[in-house]
């Protein structure tokens, strides 16, 4: 007896650290969580394409050419030609000669002189496109499509705050608004996007009622934000005054689901969107000072048939 009496606190105590320790490391991860999603998500949608477009005008052209001559990269090298592309008589010539003979580079030379415009066409050039890149990338460090994709941000924030700025991004947003597929999009991702992240909320009230709802059941009270008045189509068909509801995610809120609801099973909660944007994205650990519960914890309903 008293061997098992001095392992129950050995027992509780290992609990407790280990409690302690993911109390500890969980805001740790969960911002890291946070901070690689965002990263990742730069990376494959804005770094990369920038990456490549950089790669691209180097490969392509006549003046990405002289500029990699120009870093020590030679295009027409022994060591960039395609052997496996070439054609019959060329080929016969690199395996006779060797393919860096001279042999075989004069007869390269006279066959992309036909080929050699401005817009360089590596397949009919004979040049290994998989090398070539590799070649470029050594050159080109994915950290300055990174240190691009962040100049272009502050290139557009700073463009939007001047007048000519606001009449370039409207003139660009009316093309955007006359494409058939984008129309249908574009608008609704905006007005998503203005909500979470405009300086002032007050300027859409729409969006400024933080309130709960039963969902995704009937016993379950979920955090949502008020959109706007349901289609008035559903309406009629379901004979109630309905309301769209945003219901953001844990822990990154501009990803959830659009329900349509009674307006008189919502409750409008005394919360700013700030305050219940945090609320969300720490999965209910930050309250507003004013939504402390007073009141002591309720105690736990006991186990059927206990």
């Amino acid at each position: 007896m008293p061997d098992s009496a001095a392992q129950e606190p050995r027992q509780s105590r290992v609990a407790a650290f280990f409690l302690r320790g993911i109390a500890a490391l969980l805001p740790v991860a969960l911002t890291a969580f946070v901070f690689i999603t965002i990263f990742r998500f730069a990376n494959d949608y804005v770094t990369r394409p920038i990456n490549r477009v950089i790669y691209w005008s180097l490969e392509s052209n006549a003046l990405g050419w002289k500029l990699l001559e120009g870093l020590g990269v030679d295009p027409y090298a022994a060591g960039m030609i395609a052997r496996d592309d070439l054609p019959p008589a060329l080929h016969d010539i690199a395996d006779r000669h060797g393919i860096a003979s001279s042999e075989l580079m004069t007869a390269l030379q006279v066959e992309r002189a036909a080929h050699a415009g401005f817009w360089r066409d590596l397949e009919a050039l004979h040049v290994d496109a998989l090398r070539l890149r590799a070649r470029v990338e050594d050159l080109v460090h994915p950290l300055i499509g990174a240190v691009l994709s962040l100049m272009l941000v502050l290139w557009v924030g700073w463009l939007v705050t001047s007048l000519l700025g606001r009449l370039v991004i409207a003139r660009i947003e009316r093309g955007l608004l006359s494409m058939p597929g984008v129309r249908a999009v574009y608008p609704y991702s905006k007005q998503l996007v203005e909500f979470f992240f405009q300086e002032d909320k007050r300027k859409n009230l729409e969006f400024q009622s933080v309130v709960a709802v039963r969902y995704p059941s009937p016993h379950v009270w979920s955090y949502g934000f008020l959109t706007n008045r349901a289609p008035r189509s559903l309406q009629q068909a379901t004979g109630q005054e309905l309301v769209s509801v945003f219901i953001p995610s844990t822990p990154l809120p501009m990803s959830g689901f659009t329900i349509n609801v009674p307006q008189s099973e919502l409750i409008v909660l005394q919360i700013s969107v700030d305050d219940a944007l945090k609320l969300i994205v720490t999965g209910g650990v930050i309250l507003p000072p004013h939504e402390l519960a007073t009141q002591p914890a309720l105690p736990k309903a006991p186990l059927a048939g206990a």
